[in-house]
């Protein structure tokens, strides 16, 4: 594999060429460039049906990959998980192979190229029955059994359908887990074999068998297939076929396999690994160098290095050499939409780095491997709601390097969420101080400030980070990230502008035309709201909120019916948008549909929790109906969820008629107070809603 990371290895066995020549170098960040030509374009320009299955948001369409692809699956419901991870956010083996299934069903009587995804054997490793109990003890050989019956179901339906004389089938990884090899748990972060030594197994219909020891690449998958099914080679990439010697396992091809890493650099500010593989023997370019004699040491644990530097450095100049033919690519992070950013944080996918010189020497990973442990077991009681032993455990870590940035602006996120806001300020201004331009950072420290009451402090902040953006203007989702909290802060004119340098950096953004549009909306320019929002949705037809705005606009202009279809298609896609199925309740209870109306309401409440008008007014229609207890408890959430938008005052109402009906007075006045003055509040700061 030539990264240890999904996209990044996924895009090398798509289009054959190694990352230097791809430019993707990391999950999140990257973007598989339109210019590159993929394996599925090639097939499709061939007459092949051609049709992905996906199992982890890594992979999404968004990244590139879904280029030549006549079908691309790749939805996944987040608002099924409370909590994002890694390992949350997939599908199980057996959900991807049935939707593959069902595709193949309808090309199975043409040429059809189907890649099937699964991301089962990744941690955390959770196996489902009956391999969770057959491999007590051990969850990740349960997963890869797991695996191993959901590709059975494929070849079961290829035997069904009579087309296993026909059907060219390869199955390999994307990178392997260290399971603690090296001090390193999962993957990522080294390139020994534990990681990116993976299986390839090709199966043709002509009854060729045996198992070759010769040097291959994830390279070579893209022009081993071509040549197979007899198509043209692809020019100037840097895999190589790999026919004769499936024709001929004993055959020596004298490839090598190029592998690097990034990852310890664009995370923690450390130096990111080169290698090549040749035969028996791995070059690690490093700090300290490495070269290991794979079948003396198959677990690379004793670096020859200094004894055989001859040998390195041929090593080092065929890797260097390999690099330099092709064109290049820049190892730099691209611009990312707004959801993106917010998805990747939670997956924590998306470290955040200083900017440094490329060719600046860092620290070598093998000396931080401690620091990198201490992190993880941090990020593992932050996930498990330890937070105080998380809180703990990174102050550690920054005692022992107080340079990594991503360390300071987690910590600022778990003193924030412990009611800590003053450490958690100066937690963010460390990770400004690393890297002035950091848009999560600085959004993060403006709503830190904004949270404590100190607007003057967060638009400050703010106007500095404008500052350094227009160093470095081309980032659209940094100018839009910093438009949406205008916005919050009253900033109206600001935030226009804003989301124009948005579409500025790039003219295909949809959800800044969407923001635009809502405030176009909101001050009664309904042609223009309409023209903006329909051009979110032809730019990215899947962009938040883009329904819900546009049925605002029809509702308002009278037409119901396409509204309320607006708003259902909306919550298809997105079902934890409280407004939208807020919106939606209003117009079932105005037609008279009372259930639907109330269901409807339940489910804010229940998909949307953080959002409070589904919880007023069901708490007013339980106050109608006398039940007191339900309509206090349903205020009392809805007011802890939210203390101050434009339907908070009826949570206070409601609590004061609930008192009142109980006979303690005082508390009733005092909930009236609290409604009038949130209500001044409101009048003098209005909110708009985007």
């Amino acid at each position: 594999a030539t990264v240890p990371l999904t996209f990044p290895s996924h895009s090398s066995i798509f289009t054959g060429l190694i990352p230097p020549h791809h430019g993707v170098r990391d999950n999140g960040g990257f973007f598989l460039d339109e210019s590159k030509t993929t394996l599925a374009e090639r097939l499709k320009a061939a007459g092949y049906a051609t049709g992905a299955f996906v199992a982890a948001w890594v992979l999404e369409s968004r990244w590139g990959l879904a280029q030549g692809f006549d079908k691309y699956s790749d939805k996944f419901d987040l608002s099924q998980y409370k909590v994002l991870s890694l390992g949350t956010v997939q599908k199980k083996g057996d959900e991807v192979m049935s939707d593959a299934l069902a595709w193949l069903d309808t090309v199975r009587d043409r040429k059809f190229f189907a890649w099937v995804h699964l991301y089962d054997p990744h941690s955390p490793y959770d196996p489902p029955e009956p391999y969770r109990s057959r491999y007590r003890g051990q969850p990740y050989v349960g997963e890869i059994a797991y695996a191993d019956s959901v590709v059975g179901r494929l070849l079961e339906w290829l035997r069904q359908q009579r087309l296993m004389d026909r059907t060219l089938i390869v199955v390999t990884g994307d990178h392997g887990e260290s399971l603690g090899d090296h001090g390193e748990s999962t993957h990522a972060y080294f390139i020994y074999d534990a990681t990116t030594h993976v299986p390839l197994i090709v199966r043709t219909p002509w009854g060729l068998r045996g198992r070759s020891r010769t040097q291959t690449s994830s390279v070579d998958i893209l022009p081993t297939i071509l040549d197979l099914v007899g198509l043209p080679p692809q020019p100037e990439i840097d895999g190589r076929s790999l026919a004769r010697a499936i024709v001929d396992p004993s055959a020596e091809l004298g490839h090598v396999a190029y592998s690097e890493t990034y990852f310890p650099r664009y995370h923690f500010g450390w130096q990111h690994l080169q290698g090549l593989r040749s035969g028996r023997y791995q070059f690690v370019e490093a700090p300290t160098p490495e070269l290991y004699d794979i079948e003396k040491d198959p677990g690379e644990t004793t670096n020859i290095y200094k004894a055989f530097s001859k040998r390195a450095q041929d090593l080092r100049t065929a890797m260097q050499a390999l690099v330099r033919t092709g064109e290049a690519v820049v190892p730099e992070r691209q611009a990312m939409d707004p959801e993106t950013l917010q998805r990747l944080a939670a997956l924590g996918y998306v470290g955040s780095v200083a900017n440094v010189d490329p060719n600046q020497v860092l620290p070598d990973p093998k000396d931080k491997i401690n620091i990198f442990g201490l992190i993880n077991a941090a990020k593992a009681a932050g996930a498990d709601d330890r937070t105080q032993e998380a809180i703990t455990k990174m102050r550690e870590v920054l005692r022992q390097d107080p340079g990594i940035m991503d360390a300071h602006l987690t910590l600022g996120n778990w003193l924030a969420k412990s009611h800590q806001p003053e450490e958690a300020i100066e937690s963010f201004k460390r990770a400004l101080a690393l890297k002035a331009d950091d848009e999560v950072a600085m959004l993060n420290l403006a709503n830190a400030y904004r949270n404590r009451g100190k607007t003057d402090d967060a638009l400050a902040a703010l106007e500095i980070f404008k500052g350094a953006l227009k160093l470095n203007p081309r980032n659209p989702q940094a100018w839009y990230q910093l438009a949406t909290l205008y916005l919050d802060l009253g900033q109206t004119t600001s935030a226009q502008d804003t989301f124009r340098q948005a579409i500025k950096a790039n003219p295909k953004m949809g959800a800044a035309y969407n923001a635009l549009g809502a405030i176009a909306f909101n001050q009664g320019r309904g042609e223009e709201a309409e023209e903006l929002v329909r051009k979110a949705l032809d730019l990215e037809p899947e962009t938040q909120a883009g329904r819900f705005n546009l049925a605002r606009i029809l509702e308002a202009r009278g037409d119901v019916p396409a509204a309320e279809a607006l708003y259902r298609e909306e919550l298809e896609s997105h079902p934890d948008h409280g407004r939208a199925r807020f919106n939606l309740a209003q117009l079932l209870r105005q037609r008279g549909d009372r259930r639907s109306y109330l269901d409807e309401l339940r489910l804010g409440v229940e998909k949307a929790p953080s959002f409070g008008a589904c919880y007023f007014f069901l708490a007013r229609e339980e106050l109608t109906a006398g039940r007191l207890d339900e309509a206090a408890s349903l205020s009392l959430k809805g007011l802890e969820a939210d203390k101050g938008s434009e339907v908070a005052p009826l949570g206070h109402y409601v609590l004061a008629d609930v008192y009142g009906r109980q006979g303690q007075p005082a508390k009733a006045q005092e909930e009236v107070e609290k409604a009038k003055r949130l209500e001044a509040v409101l009048r003098s700061h209005p909110r708009p809603a985007v």
